[in-house]
């Protein structure tokens, strides 16, 4: 082996998984640092090299996961990403690990800050310019219900990508209004981007999603009652309980 991950590193096409055996995974393992596990094991891990092995296990007996593991969801979604021209993980490698009732994803990953993060750290955000990525997301198609501050990429330079992308759907056309306004929920709902439910910061979110949507004046008053119910059924506060304000150039603080 050379840095603990001896053909990890040879990037591979296709998402079939290739078998990896116990004893090669757990020494993988035993050389990586754990950045993330919970009850059942290691979650994640990064090897000395860098890559990061992401490791993904059956939840429920009977799921749709039988037949379309959430890795491979998870490898598909990122090669199709990157062929959109969207910032997300490289993937190096699949693996299916059968004696650790495992699948297994190796990938670099996505060089910036995660959003969560910047935010923790009270570093300004432009909402505006996020807002664009978001109506970009959706005009290729893209519905990813974690959307989430935890799962969005601030890149050198100010744009955006995304990770953790398993539980992302991609259609064929432009997401309809209905679904558009659906997926500002997570959004809404995330502790840390409490600045998006101060009334002022959220309307200038929707002027710019709406002006890189190119919608029609009908579509766009139907999208925006769609996204202001999303945001009262947030919880969402008047300007005397939220984080930051709107500014002109569309950059709020995420300090608490």
């Amino acid at each position: 082996m050379h840095g603990g991950d001896s053909g990890i590193g040879r990037k591979r096409s296709g998402d079939r998984p290739r078998s990896l055996s116990g004893a090669r995974l757990q020494r993988l393992l035993d050389a990586a640092n754990v950045l993330e596990r919970d009850g059942f094991g290691i979650k994640v891990a990064q090897l000395p090299c860098g890559t990061i092995l992401k490791l993904f296990r059956r939840k429920r007996r009977v799921s749709s996961a039988a037949w379309r593991p959430y890795a491979q969801r998870f490898v598909r979604n990122a090669a199709h990403l990157a062929g959109a021209g969207i910032p997300t993980v490289q993937v190096r490698a699949f693996f299916q690990c059968a004696p650790a009732a495992r699948h297994v994803v190796a990938y670099r990953p996505l060089a910036g800050d995660v959003l969560r993060e910047r935010l923790a750290r009270g570093e300004p955000v432009d909402w505006s310019r996020l807002a664009v990525f978001m109506a970009h997301l959706h005009r290729q198609g893209i519905y990813f219900r974690s959307l989430h501050s935890g799962n969005i990429v601030c890149l050198p330079g100010g744009a955006f990508g995304l990770i953790d992308i398993a539980d992302l759907y991609v259609c064929r056309r432009p997401l309809g209004t209905l679904r558009r306004g659906r997926n500002l929920r997570p959004m809404l709902r995330d502790p840390l981007l409490q600045a998006l439910r101060e009334r002022q910061a959220f309307g200038g979110f929707l002027d710019a999603y709406r002006r890189e949507a190119g919608f029609g004046s009908l579509r766009s008053e139907v999208f925006s009652r769609l996204a202001w119910r999303q945001w009262r059924r947030a919880g969402a506060q008047s300007s005397s309980s939220a984080i930051g304000g709107w500014s002109g150039s569309g950059a709020v603080s995420g300090r608490r």
